[in-house]
C-alpha cells in the first residue's frame, strides 16, 4: 500500500496528460473505424478532441472549441451517419465535464448554459441528420420514432439532460477541489486536484464527495442493492425481455439503479447522478415504466437525508425536473401510439390535460420521496442535539456536585484548623506548665502528662483528617457540637417543621471532628427535610451508639423526613428536565467519610430517609 501511494504522488505532476490521452483516444477510435468524412465534419471532430485535451488547462479555450464543433457538424453535409457523430458527442460531453470541473466561476456557469443549449443542436445531429435506427419498441410505443418532430424533442430532452448531468459531476469535482481533504482523497479527487493519494476515504464533513460509512452500513447498504437489482429483474422480466423491446439496454437500466442505491449513502451525489443517466438510458431505449424506476425514489430520499446543502436542493430540483420530463415522455408516446399528433383533430387540450395529470402525479411521487428524505433528516438531526443537550446537563451536574465537593472540602478543612489549633493550644499550655512545676508539684506533672496524652489523641483523628484535605487555614470562629443540636432543632421548629430527635448511648465519646460531621450531617438533613420536604408530617432525628457489622463502636445517625408529590416540569422541553443535584448530599457524604463513616441517602416509598455511621475515634 505504501508503495502504491509512492507511485500515486510520483505520477502526480504528469495528471494534466489525463485529458489530452482522452482527446486522443477519441480520435484514434474515429482513425481506427475507417468511416467517411468530409473537410468540415473532420475539423469538427478535431476541435471536439481538442476541448477534451484542453478542459484542464484552459477551460475557456476548450468550451470555444466545443461551441465550434457543434457548428461545423451542422455546416457540414447530410451525408455521415451517426456512429461518426456519437464519437463527436461523446467528446462534448467530456469536455463539458472537464470545463465544469476545472474552470473558474464564470465560465463554469457559461458552461452550464452551452450544455443546455448544445443540447437540442446535438439532438438534431442524431434524429434529423444522423441515420441512427432504433429498435421497435413495442406495441405501446411503437413506431414513435417515424415522427421527426417527436423524437428531436424527446432526444433533445434526454441529451441536454445527460449534459447536465456531466456538468453536475464535473461542479462536484471542482466543489470537493475547493473543500479538500487531509486525510486522503477519493480516486475522483485525485484526478481533480494537485497532491494527495487516492483512497475511498473523504472528509467526514456532509460536503465530501464520498462520505464515511461504517462497515455495516456499507454492508447493509451492498446488501440492499443486490436484493433491489434481483426483485427488479424478477419483476421487469416481462418489460425488459419481452414485446420486442431491448432487453440489454433494459438490463443496463436496472444495473444502474441498482448501483445509484448502493452508493445512494456513501455519495449522494453521484448516486443523483448514476439515476439520471440511467433513466436517460430507459427512455432513449424505449420502455416504458418500470419497477427499477423505484431506484429514483429511493436516490431522492438519500439526497434529502444525507446530502449536503448543494446535494439536498439538487435533489428537489431534479424532482421538479424529472416529473416535468416523465409527464413529457409518457404524453408525447401515448400521442405517438394513439395517433394524437394531428394539430386538426382537436386531441391537443386532450394531450395537455394527460400531460397535466401526468405532471401532477410525477411531481407528488417524487417530491414526497425528498420530502420524507428531509424529515428523516429533521428527525435524526433532534435526536443527535437531544442527546448532545443530554450530555450536557449530565456533563453540568457533574460540574456542580465538583463544586459542591470542593466548597465542602474547603468548609471541613476550615473547621479541622479550628479543632486541631484548640487542641495544640492545650498540649503546649500543658506541656510549659508540667516544665516548670515538676520540681514544685510532680502530681501536677502526671495530671498534664495525662492532659497531653487525652488532646493528643483526640487531636490525632483531626490531623488525618486535615491530611486528607488540607486546604489554606480559614479565618476561626466558633465550633458546633452535638450539644449544640438542641438549638439547631428549636430554629427548625420555628420555620414551621415539627421535628423529633432522640438520644441513646455514650455520645460523648465521639472525637470533635466527628462531632461537627455529625452536626453538620443533621443540620443539612433537616434543612433540605425543610426545604424540600413536607411540612406536615414531623421529621425524626436519631443519635445512638451502635456496633456496625464490622464491629467498629460508633454512633449511628438517621434523619427522615416526609417527601412532598415529585411533579416534572415539562412546559420548556416538553420533556422534562433531568433532577438537580442538590448541594447537601455530597457534602454530606464528603463529611462522613472524612471522618472515617458513612453515609446512605435516598427516598423509601414517600419518606426520604438519610442514614450515617461516625466510628468512635479517629478515622482510620
Amino acid at each position: 500500500m505504501l508503495q502504491r501511494s509512492r507511485l500515486v504522488d510520483r505520477l502526480v505532476p504528469f495528471r494534466w496528460v489525463l485529458e489530452p490521452a482522452l482527446g486522443l483516444l477519441l480520435f484514434a477510435v474515429w482513425i481506427a473505424t475507417g468511416l467517411p468524412v468530409d473537410v468540415e465534419s473532420a475539423l469538427a471532430l478535431v476541435f471536439a478532441c481538442a476541448a477534451v485535451a484542453l478542459s484542464r488547462v484552459i477551460p475557456a479555450v476548450s468550451l470555444g472549441l466545443v461551441w465550434a464543433s457543434v457548428l461545423l457538424e451542422l455546416a457540414a453535409p447530410d451525408s455521415l451517419g451517426a456512429p461518426f457523430r456519437l464519437v463527436g458527442g461523446i467528446a462534448v460531453l467530456l469536455a463539458i465535464f472537464g470545463v465544469a470541473a476545472h474552470s473558474g466561476v464564470v465560465v463554469r456557469w457559461l458552461d452550464f448554459v452551452s450544455a443546455v443549449l448544445l443540447g437540442p443542436a446535438v439532438a438534431y445531429l442524431f434524429t434529423v441528420r444522423g441515420d441512427i435506427k432504433f429498435p421497435q419498441f413495442g406495441p405501446v410505443i411503437a413506431g414513435y420514432y417515424t415522427s421527426q418532430g417527436v423524437g428531436l424533442l424527446l432526444m433533445s430532452l434526454m441529451v441536454v439532460v445527460l449534459f447536465v448531468a456531466g456538468w453536475f459531476v464535473g461542479y462536484l469535482v471542482a466543489r470537493q477541489r475547493a473543500i479538500g481533504t487531509d486525510g486522503g482523497r477519493s480516486v475522483l479527487m485525485w484526478l481533480a486536484s494537485s497532491g494527495g493519494t487516492p483512497t475511498l476515504d473523504a472528509d467526514v464533513d456532509r460536503a465530501a464527495l464520498v462520505r464515511r460509512l461504517t462497515r455495516p452500513q456499507l454492508a447493509f447498504d451492498i446488501a440492499g442493492a443486490a436484493l433491489f437489482a434481483v426483485v427488479c429483474l424478477l419483476l421487469d422480466t416481462v418489460n425488459v425481455f419481452g414485446f420486442d423491446s431491448s432487453p440489454r439496454t433494459g438490463f443496463v437500466v436496472m444495473i444502474g439503479f441498482a448501483v445509484a442505491v448502493a452508493v445512494r449513502r456513501m455519495s449522494p451525489p453521484v448516486a443523483l447522478a448514476i439515476a439520471w443517466l440511467a433513466a436517460v438510458l430507459q427512455m432513449i431505449s424505449g420502455h416504458n415504466i418500470l419497477f427499477s424506476d423505484v431506484g429514483v425514489l429511493i436516490v431522492l430520499y438519500s439526497t434529502a437525508a444525507y446530502g449536503d446543502r448543494v446535494v439536498r436542493w439538487s435533489g428537489l430540483i431534479s424532482a421538479g425536473v424529472g416529473a416535468v420530463v416523465a409527464a413529457l415522455y409518457l404524453t408525447l408516446t401515448a400521442a405517438v401510439s394513439q395517433n394524437y399528433l394531428d394539430l386538426l383533430s382537436g386531441a391537443i387540450t386532450r394531450l395537455a390535460l394527460q400531460f397535466v395529470f401526468l405532471f401532477v402525479v410525477s411531481a407528488t411521487v417524487l417530491g414526497l420521496s425528498w420530502v420524507l428524505g428531509l424529515l428523516m433528516r429533521t428527525w435524526r438531526n433532534a435526536r443527535i442535539s437531544r442527546r448532545a443537550q443530554v450530555a450536557a446537563e449530565f456533563d453540568r451536574a457533574r460540574a456542580v456536585e465538583d463544586v459542591v465537593v470542593e466548597q465542602e472540602r474547603t468548609r471541613i478543612a476550615r473547621d479541622m484548623h479550628d479543632v486541631v489549633a484548640h487542641s495544640l493550644a492545650v498540649v503546649i499550655a500543658q506541656a510549659d506548665g508540667a516544665r516548670y512545676a515538676r520540681h514544685a508539684d510532680p502530681d501536677a506533672v502526671d495530671e498534664a502528662l495525662t492532659t497531653i496524652a487525652s488532646t493528643a489523641r483526640s487531636a490525632l483523628g483531626d490531623v488525618r483528617v486535615l491530611l486528607a484535605e488540607l486546604r489554606h487555614a480559614q479565618p476561626e470562629g466558633p465550633q458546633p457540637s452535638l450539644d449544640d443540636l438542641d438549638k439547631t432543632v428549636d430554629q427548625v421548629r420555628a420555620a414551621g417543621l415539627d421535628v423529633t430527635m432522640e438520644r441513646s448511648g455514650d455520645l460523648e465519646r465521639l472525637g470533635s471532628a466527628q462531632q461537627i460531621a455529625a452536626y453538620r450531617i443533621v443540620q443539612e438533613a433537616l434543612t433540605n427535610a425543610l426545604r424540600h420536604g413536607s411540612t406536615a408530617d414531623p421529621a425524626t432525628v436519631v443519635l445512638a451508639s451502635i456496633t456496625s457489622e464490622a464491629g467498629v463502636q460508633g454512633v449511628g445517625i438517621t434523619v427522615r423526613n416526609t417527601m412532598k408529590p415529585i411533579t416534572l416540569d415539562t412546559t420548556a422541553t416538553g420533556t422534562g428536565a433531568l433532577p438537580r443535584i442538590g448541594h447537601g448530599l455530597p457534602g454530606m457524604r464528603e463529611r462522613a467519610t472524612l471522618a472515617g463513616g458513612s453515609l446512605t441517602a435516598g427516598p423509601t416509598g414517600d419518606t426520604f430517609t438519610v442514614a450515617a455511621f461516625l466510628p468512635v475515634g479517629a478515622p482510620a
